[in-house]
């Protein structure tokens, strides 16, 4: 794909090697699977041979990885080594609502900018808030102040290369009643949006309408799939709602859930989409098979409709 870069969003997690030299020792040890998904060597391996030439972190990565290579930087060149790059980072823009936690959030803002910068990445995607439960509904100051939050960070990362975008998810206080109202108070020259098809979906919005209204503002994604969208208010206002311990999966491989991603990917030939798109394989119990899966419907269902 000539204008279509894939990355992986990173939820191995606890990955204690950089690499293991004694692979079949280490292998007898228990004589399981757990050797091929213990080091940075062979996850990237694996990414690289599935077709994917990014990944993307996110801070629950950086407490094992920062200490494993020392710096963000030497992170990178051993991705590189390995034919991938860090495409971008994740972000929690804490507090964003509360002016009264402005300076803190704008500083933490910089830093994560800053960060990235080091790895190497183009795209800081950023939630835009925290949880609705204990915080929502907003009042029409408050999505005010975390739209100005973005924004202020926006034009911090812009002048370091980096472009920061909305990454919206189905249980944050900017929801469904004020997530457009949100994205127009941001600044379309600082702030862009990343589409996490699901999470969006969840939200209630149709992808297909969303993505040919905002076009220009979406400037990557995630993709994924869900089987429940349009979640209703009493699901997606609740405590913990992402993370429920019954087996729920709110998240999908491509493909194996109700989105249209033929369709989208039409709307991205119409309107001409350049950039990352990160596969995010969140909640499922099989990162690798997930990976292989997901490629498999990205090569032979939609990367045909983009040519």
């Amino acid at each position: 794909m000539k204008n279509i870069k894939y990355s992986h969003m990173n939820h191995w997690k606890n990955i204690p090697y950089k690499k293991i030299d004694n692979f079949r020792e280490f292998y007898y040890e228990d004589k399981t699977n757990t050797a091929y998904y213990t080091d940075w060597d062979r996850i990237l391996r694996y990414q690289k041979a599935l077709g994917f030439d990014g990944i993307e972190l996110a801070p629950w990565d950086f407490p094992e990885l920062l200490p494993l290579f020392g710096s963000a930087k030497a992170f990178s060149e051993f991705a590189a080594e390995r034919g991938i790059v860090v495409s971008g980072m994740f972000h929690l823009i804490d507090k964003s609502h509360d002016s009264s936690h402005y300076q803190q959030t704008i500083d933490e803002g910089k830093r994560a900018v800053d960060l990235l910068v080091e790895f190497g990445g183009v795209h800081l995607n950023s939630a835009p808030g925290n949880n609705y439960f204990g915080n929502g509904p907003l009042n029409r100051d408050q999505i005010k102040a975390a739209a100005k939050v973005i924004t202020e960070i926006g034009r911090y990362a812009t002048d370091q290369g980096v472009e920061i975008g909305i990454h919206n998810e189905f249980f944050l206080a900017i929801n469904k009643e004020n997530h457009k109202e949100y994205i127009e108070l941001t600044d379309p020259r600082y702030v862009h949006y990343c589409m996490d098809t699901a999470q969006v979906a969840l939200l209630g919005e149709d992808i297909l309408e969303f993505y040919d209204t905002y076009h220009e503002r979406i400037n990557n994604f995630h993709l994924k799939d869900t089987a429940t969208p349009k979640l209703p208010d009493d699901i997606r206002h609740s405590q913990d709602i992402e993370i429920v311990d019954d087996g729920t999966r709110w998240f999908w491989e491509p493909g194996e859930g109700v989105l249209d991603f033929e369709g989208l990917y039409k709307l991205l030939k119409k309107h001409n989409f350049k950039g990352w798109i990160s596969l995010e394989t969140d909640q499922t119990p099989d990162l690798l098979a997930s990976m292989a899966l997901s490629r498999y419907y990205i090569d032979q269902k939609l990367n045909p409709i983009y040519k």
